[in-house]
């Protein structure tokens, strides 16, 4: 007697394979941002900014993942392109916690990050076999 387990469909996969490539692009891509604010920003030891950006990747990281993943789960009917574009406003909302920073090197840094995940690093669409295109 076999038992057969309940498992994930080959279009499953690809999209939690494309969820965890969502993730893993925005955490290397907020890595390097603070790993390059800590070595520009004058008078700040490099832990201390690392430390800062590692809380700044709740602040920022968590929200912005989750609209990609979410507004990425419901994208059916528009251009890419466009999508891409319309994300990268909320995105860029999501860095303003950075404002009351001592230099302004944090949040343009951080600004340009969200910009270049939404336009170039998020997958998009999310599930491309529920993608219909535009509608006519």
């Amino acid at each position: 007697m076999t038992m057969t387990h309940a498992t994930a469909g080959p279009g499953m996969r690809r999209v939690l394979a494309r969820m965890g490539r969502c993730v893993l692009s925005y955490v290397l891509l907020d890595m390097a941002v603070w790993i390059v604010i800590a070595l520009v920003v004058p008078d700040s030891s490099f832990l201390g900014s690392m430390r800062v950006g590692l809380l700044m990747l709740a602040f920022t990281g968590i929200p912005t993942v989750l609209l990609a993943i979410v507004a990425g789960l419901a994208h059916q009917h528009m251009e890419v392109t466009l999508f891409r574009c319309l994300l990268a406003f909320p995105m860029v909302l999501f860095a303003f916690p950075l404002i009351g920073a001592a230099t302004a090197e944090p949040l343009v840094l951080q600004v340009m990050a969200q910009v270049a995940f939404a336009v170039w690093l998020m997958p998009a669409p999310l599930v491309p076999e529920n993608w219909v295109g535009l509608p006519e």
